[in-house]
């Protein structure tokens, strides 16, 4: 049962990251390939992508299948549809548009017979505050040896309402994207507060230059994107054990994956 999980878990890393909710159970069963989907609009300018593709049996050894001849259709908020080229291994890609946010933005995946739909709400963009470093300390021990290592932390003003976040980050420009550089996180604890939070598993040097891009999305994105990863991170043991739950999608249809609009705001700063 792993293995099927992390024929998704591949496909699904691509794109990374108010349809009904279900948690999808893949069986062992050749018949039950399912198709994935992985869709983004990101705030800004020729910035939406989406991947089609299929898993693979649970014999097979290769990954997933790219679906190459898929109709793939935006729905802008104004109501207008754009067809989405396919350019390369099961990705559509639509120039010119440029996606703000306040905004609903719906899409429609149709193959081999099948279709399947999703919707997903671009909410306002929180703005950072500043981005600040400190040393890196060791609170059980003596200092850390070797050249000095700093944290980065994002500060900003959480707004009075419901949001949920994911920090995106670059160190020198190399984005850290392993599964364990995936920062997710809500308010639901700190709605309305003045917001210091580290940029985890991630230590910078002098003379680092540090990147964060700070995503607003919608519940249901989000729900995703956490289930995702906490699939992602689970040992499944043996071919019997138990496995997670499959990530809670978006998508209408019977396919996996997610569909998600993200408004974002940027800073940088250089540890000095």
């Amino acid at each position: 049962m792993k293995n099927i999980h992390s024929y998704i878990i591949i496909g699904l890393s691509a794109i990374l990251f108010t349809s009904c909710q279900d948690v999808i159970d893949i069986e062992l069963r050749d018949a039950d390939r399912k198709y994935v989907i992985e869709g983004s609009v990101v705030q800004g300018v020729d910035s939406v992508m989406v991947r089609v593709s299929r898993t693979t049996s649970f014999f097979e050894t290769t990954g997933p299948e790219a679906i190459t001849d898929a109709e793939v259709v935006l729905t802008l908020p104004d109501g207008t549809e754009r067809v989405l080229e396919h350019v390369s291994e099961g990705y559509y890609k639509a120039m010119g548009i440029d996606a703000q946010p306040n905004a609903t933005y719906r899409l429609s995946v149709s193959a081999a017979g099948e279709t399947f739909t999703a919707s997903s709400y671009m909410p306002e963009p929180v703005s950072i505050d500043s981005l600040t470093y400190q040393p890196v300390q060791n609170f059980f021990g003596p200092p850390p040896a070797g050249p000095p290592k700093f944290n980065v932390f994002l500060n900003f003003q959480d707004p009075q309402s419901r949001n949920y976040y994911r920090a995106v980050y670059t160190r020198n420009g190399n984005e850290q994207d392993n599964l364990g550089d995936i920062q997710l996180f809500d308010d639901e604890l700190t709605n309305g507060n003045y917001i210091e939070i580290p940029i985890f598993n991630q230590e910078y040097k002098l003379g680092d230059t540090a990147y964060v891009a700070l995503q607003t999305m919608d519940a249901d994105a989000y729900t995703f994107l956490e289930t995702f990863v906490t699939a992602a991170s689970a040992d499944a043991g043996s071919p019997f054990s138990a496995v997670p739950d499959n990530p809670i999608t978006n998508i209408d249809g019977g396919a996996v994956g997610v569909f998600v609009a993200y408004a974002r705001t940027e800073a940088e700063v250089i540890v000095e």
